[in-house]
């Protein structure tokens, strides 16, 4: 139990991390240098109102200087990161080894590419080229599949053009399709097809339910669809 309980604070403080540079990489802030501080009042935040979730619950979700409403997002990203880095420790059913650090690593890297990419499309309705070549590096050196990338990439590419012929307007954008031959270099070609499914399924719901005749960011819909295939491939 304090295994898990650790691996939660430690993913709930890089989803704080990565909240931040997803908000800062779009509209080419320095992140690095960038003093996290009250969107309203402006008030640089100390480090005890830097404890992701427990300063958020202690301040009732206010600012403890302008007393204006915090965001829920920053909530629930640092809850939604915790439980993601917690998640594969139940599918890697095998006693640690060198091989489960390494398949562990892998997975906290590709639940941080799956939640940044989430980020940005929501904030910006963009998915940054520098964010996609990192995590494209971080999975060629690990032994990335290049092919089920590349496949990936064609299909959504061909898509695209499909979709410009048809409807005479864009229907993927460019960050999509990169995004997906990063998502293939850690899928087989069935799985990248499974993840592709299930993300067009809910997409698809989503639009009849709820954002018809609205441009919606379809990072979230690639992220579930390749966060379960991902899981079930890790048992």
């Amino acid at each position: 139990m304090q295994i898990y309980l650790l691996v939660f604070a430690v993913g709930s403080i890089m989803a704080s991390f990565l909240n931040v540079v997803a908000k800062s990489i779009p509209i080419k802030e320095n992140w690095w240098l960038r003093r996290s501080a009250c969107p309203h009042c402006q008030t640089t935040l100390t480090p005890r109102e830097l404890v992701p979730i427990f300063s958020f619950l202690l301040q009732s979700g206010r600012c403890r200087f302008c007393r204006v409403k915090i965001s829920p997002i920053y909530f629930l990203v640092e809850v939604v990161g915790g439980f993601l880095f917690v998640v594969p420790l139940f599918f890697l059913e095998v006693p640690p080894s060198g091989l489960f650090f390494s398949e562990l690593i892998q997975a906290w890297f590709v639940m941080a590419l799956l939640l940044m990419v989430t980020l940005t499309d929501i904030y910006y309705q963009l998915i940054p080229n520098k964010v996609l070549i990192v995590f494209a590096i971080g999975f060629l050196l690990t032994g990335g599949n290049v092919i089920t990338g590349l496949v990936g990439f064609l299909f959504f590419y061909g898509t695209s053009l499909l979709g410009k012929v048809l409807f005479k307007r864009e229907t993927i954008g460019g960050g999509d399709i990169k995004l997906y031959f990063v998502i293939g270099l850690v899928l087989s070609l069935q799985e990248l097809f499974l993840a592709i499914l299930i993300s067009s399924g809910v997409a698809l719901i989503y639009i009849l339910v709820i954002g018809k005749n609205k441009a919606i960011p379809f990072a979230p819909f690639i992220s579930l669809g390749a966060l379960a295939v991902y899981l079930m491939g890790l048992q």
